[in-house]
């Protein structure tokens, strides 16, 4: 595991971009952290009662303080700068509005209207700074019959149709959901994709944009061809559940298999063994395999029946058989596979205790990658104002007196 150095690069791509992050909770932070990971400059605007709360900093799982930092905010706020300032207040809103000014980018994830009510909305804010780029992230969007209500990810996954898609309900009988905060994480990668596209856009036009991502339209786009079949055939069945795509009972446990085209499918028979089932009628062409799903299936398992899935790993890789064995999250992070793409990634933390994160994702020739953790509560105030703002210290000592930051 290679450790990362705290020095930045001016290479990066991102790198010059200042974005003004409000965001809290998972979805929006997890997409300022995707431009902070890629050089931008994102400052992290915290309030007073934002930062008592459980959707910023609380440790709310004790199991889980790293280095005296929730997990969860360690995990979505890297790379990041914090100040802390009240916009409740006409002093704080003018701190804020300067701020704009030395802007690209205003971030957020309130609920719709909330950013209005603060005088922060992009009507007010592109009067101020007619470059600046305002994307907000809620869960219904800023318009339609849904627009004022809260939602968190499950929320979401249950109203766009994806919870429908998991096949598998808990002992009680309700229906389960992806623990994995998809709908969150998605529509904050689909804000980070709009806020990019507006800066290529205002180099063009010299103009800002309103950037408006609503976590139901990510999901509703996720669904892809599953949401074709009911739009324009009437039904939804789902073909995959008679492919030859899954995961099948080896002697110790389950391996996943794909060998749903014809090509994978003459592979796995030869690796099986049983190459005569590439000329059986019953299973061949593709339509008969799903004809004849259940026969296949049982025949196929009772070959791996044979051996550990570890052995038959490496007997259909030498194939060029799409499978995997299902890890658990500490074997997907074990894998050399992750450690050779450096999704692992250590840094230290200021008492010097070893904290390991998650990598970026996004590989870019001539990008030297930074990995810097969490800020602490208000750490780069003073910074902030004095050295992007020009404030006078007796300006600032003010600012701090009456609890504007």
């Amino acid at each position: 595991m290679r450790q990362h150095s705290h020095s930045k690069q001016n290479n990066r791509p991102l790198s010059g971009v200042i974005v003004l992050d409000l965001t809290r909770a998972t979805g929006g932070p997890y997409g300022s952290m995707m431009l902070a990971d890629l050089g931008a400059e994102v400052i992290k605007i915290e309030t007073p009662e934002l930062a008592r709360g459980v959707s910023s900093r609380v440790v709310y799982d004790p199991d889980y303080a790293i280095a005296g930092e929730d997990a969860h905010f360690l995990a979505l706020n890297r790379n990041k700068k914090s100040i802390v300032l009240d916009l409740q207040t006409a002093a704080g809103r003018e701190v804020f509005y300067d701020l704009t000014r030395k802007a690209d980018v205003v971030f957020d994830n309130f609920r719709a209207g909330v950013m209005k009510r603060l005088g922060a909305d992009y009507e007010t804010l592109s009067k101020v700074n007619p470059g600046i780029i305002c994307c907000s992230v809620t869960g219904f969007g800023s318009s339609g019959p849904h627009c004022d209500r809260p939602a968190f990810d499950i929320v979401v996954q249950a109203v766009s149709g994806m919870m429908s898609m998991i096949d598998k309900r808990d002992p009680s009988g309700r229906p389960v959901w992806s623990r994995v905060a998809i709908a969150d994480q998605v529509g904050g990668m689909f804000a980070a994709y709009g806020i990019v596209a507006a800066l290529y856009g205002r180099e063009r036009t010299g103009k800002g944009r309103q950037v408006d991502i609503a976590l139901q339209d990510s999901m509703i786009a996720l669904l892809m061809e599953y949401g074709l079949y009911p739009l324009n055939c009437g039904f939804f069945r789902d073909p995959v559940a008679s492919l030859l795509w899954g995961a099948f009972k080896a002697k110790d446990k389950h391996i996943i298999i794909c060998a749903h085209r014809e090509g994978f499918w003459g592979n796995l028979c030869r690796a099986l063994g049983h190459e005569e089932w590439t000329t059986d009628p019953k299973f061949n062409p593709l339509s008969r395999r799903m004809d004849n799903k259940d026969e296949i299936w049982s025949l196929i398992e009772g070959v791996l029946g044979s051996r550990s899935a570890a052995e038959w790993m490496e007997v259909l890789t030498v194939a060029d058989v799409p499978c995997a064995l299902v890890n658990s999250i500490a074997e997907a992070l074990a894998d050399p596979q992750t450690t050779h793409r450096e999704m692992v990634v250590e840094v230290k933390s200021p008492s010097g205790v070893p904290v390991k994160l998650l990598g970026n994702p996004v590989k870019i020739s001539d990008n030297h990658e930074v990995f810097e953790l969490p800020p602490a509560l208000g750490q780069h105030t003073g910074e902030v104002l004095r050295d992007l703002l020009g404030y006078p210290e007796e300006k600032i000592r003010r600012l701090r007196q009456d609890k504007v930051v």
